[in-house]
């Protein structure tokens, strides 16, 4: 029976839900950000934050090394986590993003705190030429027309919204 047990179902067979763990966990590591549904999102922040915590408990153990292989199954994202644990708080955040079009889904942005991709600001410098001052012109004309009219017999119509059935 599955009393008392709180564990994410996410809709999904035991197995594609392992795999569907793992795929994420992979590219949040690889990434540095992942993008998805905020209950995906949940679960993999306590993925994460779990794997993070292992890790800065047992870094030179060999069978968790050999655990992180079978986990993140690619050499170049276990050196990216090793890299990361060496940093100076890791962690893991997550922000709420926006509603995906089509669903209306919430989505939700899960980073690796320290690792997020700050915005570049490129400054120009241009090089400004000397600006020659006008002399004032004396007594300029100021022509306004005055043949705007604005036509008052025009009807407008309230836009509400409609009190029928059919219009909802």
């Amino acid at each position: 029976m599955y009393k008392r047990v709180k564990k994410a179902k996410l809709g999904r067979k035991k197995s594609h839900k392992d795999m569907l763990r793992k795929n994420l966990l992979r590219s949040l590591f690889d990434n540095n950000t992942v993008t998805t549904t905020t209950t995906k999102a949940k679960v993999l922040k306590q993925d994460a934050s779990s794997l993070i915590e292992k890790g800065l408990k047992r870094k030179e153990d060999l069978s968790f090394k050999r655990e992180v292989i079978v986990l993140l199954q690619n050499e170049s994202i276990v050196n990216k986590y090793y890299e990361y644990l060496k940093t100076d708080k890791p962690a893991v955040k997550l922000v709420k993003v926006c509603f995906r079009d089509g669903d209306n889904a919430e989505m939700s942005k899960v980073t690796l705190a320290g690792k997020e991709k700050k915005k570049i600001v490129k400054k120009v410098e241009k090089e400004q030429e000397p600006v020659e001052k006008k002399a004032p012109k004396e007594k300029q004309e100021i022509k306004v027309k005055e043949d705007k009219r604005v036509d008052k017999t025009a009807v407008i119509k309230k836009v509400g919204r409609s009190t029928s059935r059919s219009g909802l």
